[in-house]
């Protein structure tokens, strides 16, 4: 959707030269009104319109330039509860925000990579894999790589990757242990998978917990 012209207000207070507390409020509706399209426009008018009461819908077509025909034809749609009015063009298919994701290609890439030294998988393939990491700790580290993303916005990403977004409590929570020191675990668990997966050398997952 283009922007349109942003419409300067007719009502005699903004036409006057002596300031008013009202001309930067008209200013702002119709900066609003120029990133809606038609239907929004009028709707948004006529509300307006109907918020005031008398004398309204003139007021709202000095300030808007809106037609006072249009605004109570916005007034009638929204009593009805804008029955008979198409959302179709409201938004198109594929229209909104493109997930993050889309908006930075390497995002993905960037939080696997930060996975990969603490991933904790189930050896049987029944549950998603696990991460030592919140995300909260997840999202800093990945804003400090340069990707802006939120933790609500990590969690989503994790379950597309087959992460389980909460904590393997299980498997941090070493007795006597402090996060430092779980923390050179997985290193050290991820550089020996590193150096076996460089030999050529197989990787096995053991589960001693699973029992038959």
């Amino acid at each position: 959707m283009t922007d349109s012209p942003v419409h300067r207000c007719e009502c005699p207070l903004c036409q006057s030269r002596e300031p008013h507390p009202e001309q930067a409020f008209h200013h702002h509706i119709n900066l609003f009104l120029s990133r809606l399209n038609e239907p929004q426009r009028r709707w948004f008018v006529a509300l307006e319109a109907m918020r005031i009461g008398h004398g309204g819908k003139h007021l709202l077509a000095q300030i808007t330039g809106m037609s006072p025909t249009t605004i109570l034809r916005g007034c009638h749609e929204l009593e009805s509860d804008l029955a008979g009015c198409p959302d179709a063009h409201l938004r198109m298919p594929g229209g909104g925000r493109p997930a993050a994701e889309e908006r930075d290609p390497r995002l993905e890439q960037s939080l696997e990579a930060l996975l990969a030294s603490e991933t904790a998988g189930d050896p049987m393939g029944r549950r998603p894999m696990a991460k030592s990491s919140s995300l909260r700790h997840l999202s800093a580290a990945l804003k400090k790589k340069g990707h802006a993303v939120s933790p609500p916005t990590v969690s989503k990403l994790l379950r597309k990757l087959k992460y389980s977004p909460k904590i393997n409590a299980r498997r941090t929570e070493v007795r006597g242990a402090s996060a430092a020191q779980r923390h050179e675990q997985f290193e050290h668990i991820n550089e020996q998978r590193e150096n076996f997966h460089t030999a050529g050398d197989p990787i096995i997952s053991v589960d001693t917990k699973k029992k038959s």
